[in-house]
């Protein structure tokens, strides 16, 4: 495992495994609630089954964002989606020059 240099890390071992699943808490059976650093709630995951196969509900901020079949890929969906919004907004690609 790989350590921190000088200062107040000093010889402390560096977080490389942290992954959005860490992010979530389980409130009540099948359902996690991701939550920010403040302790914020921004996302949700719920286990559901849909058609007699397991499906993960991965929401942001109340909005359906899609299905998963893991729990994994359902936090990193939602967390995806938590990174995203701190940004200035959906990128417009890059314009057409040949209009003018």
């Amino acid at each position: 495992m790989e350590h921190a240099g000088r200062g107040a890390l000093e010889g402390a071992a560096l977080a490389t495994t942290w992954h959005p699943i860490l992010a979530a808490t389980e409130p009540e059976p099948g359902r996690w609630r991701l939550v920010d650093s403040t302790g914020r709630e921004y996302g949700t995951v719920t286990i559901l089954r849909v058609d007699g196969a397991v499906r993960y509900r991965a929401e942001f901020g109340g909005r359906l964002l899609g299905w998963g079949t893991t729990l994994r890929g359902a936090c990193e969906r939602v967390h995806q989606e938590f990174v995203r919004s701190h940004g200035p907004g959906e990128w417009p690609g890059y314009p057409d020059f040949r209009a003018r």
